[in-house]
């Protein structure tokens, strides 16, 4: 029994041993090695022969750019030029300070008013002269007509821009058979602007006939009440000053012992200068 026992301890002794002396050899790397150095177990198989290592590549031809460029010599340079000495500054010197300063401003300033319009007329004063003439008829239907000279005046106040209220006189002189008619309107008048140039007028009030006898004695005259009519354009237009022409019809009524008369003066065109 004890013999078994060594027999069986010798074995695993022998087995441990080779078994440790395996892992602690290195295994070469170089290529297989002798069949004698791994265990009948590992050893590769007889005829074997390990791969031949694949070749390095070529390296790539490397470009040719050419010789290099040549430089020439570094050109000559002069001794730099000689400065001065710097120049001499004296103290600054300052303005005075102002005595006064403005005051600031602290309001708003609105901005200048627009330029006034030619037919905005806070004021007007005017008249002229022209081509005219006076018409007669009576309650029987007998009249008579005579051209003459026709004369207009106004003075007026503006109510708004384009719109007159205006004191207006009309009225014609006539020659007749030697004796002079005339008709004279006072009358209140408006005048409104249609256009920047074209005006219309109207207006009511009183008028005189007059009549002179050629001996220059005997003078007849009576009032009645007169209405008006008329339009005018504006040829010339500045800036406090206008020129114009305008034809108007004025009518008035007058009461006499034989009937009633109705007296007819108008301007067939007026030439008249207005101040504003």
């Amino acid at each position: 029994m004890t013999q078994k026992i060594l027999i069986i301890a010798t074995v695993l002794l022998v087995h441990t041993a080779a078994a440790h002396a395996q892992q602690s050899t290195p295994v070469p790397t170089d290529g297989a090695a002798p069949a004698a150095e791994f265990p009948p177990a590992y050893a590769p198989p007889p005829g074997y022969k390990p791969p031949a290592a694949a070749p390095a590549p070529a390296p790539s031809p490397q470009p040719y750019y050419g010789p290099g460029p040549t430089y020439g010599a570094p050109p000559a340079y002069g001794a730099p030029p000689a400065y001065g000495a710097p120049p001499a500054y004296g103290p600054p010197g300052y303005a005075p300070p102002p005595g006064r300063y403005p005051p600031p401003n602290y309001y708003y300033r609105y901005p200048p008013p627009p330029p006034r319009q030619v037919i905005d007329r806070p004021f007007t004063l005017g008249g002229g002269i022209g081509f005219g003439g006076l018409n007669w008829r009576d309650s029987f239907g007998n009249s008579t007509s005579d051209g003459g000279m026709s004369y207009t005046f106004r003075l007026g106040f503006g109510l708004r821009p384009g719109l007159l209220l205006l004191w207006d006189v009309e009225g014609a002189l006539v020659n007749r058979s030697g004796s002079a008619l005339s008709q004279t309107a006072n009358l209140a008048a408006l005048q409104i602007f249609a256009t920047q140039r074209l005006f219309l007028k109207a207006g009511f009030g009183l008028a005189e006939v007059i009549q002179n006898n050629n001996n220059g004695y005997d003078t007849a005259s009576n009032w009645g009440g007169a209405a008006m009519a008329g339009v005018g354009y504006e040829l010339i237009q500045g800036w406090n000053w206008s020129f114009d022409v305008e034809a108007t019809v004025t009518g008035a009524r007058y009461n006499y012992s034989t009937g009633n008369e109705t007296w007819t003066n108008w301007s067939l065109v007026n030439f008249a200068i207005n101040f504003f």
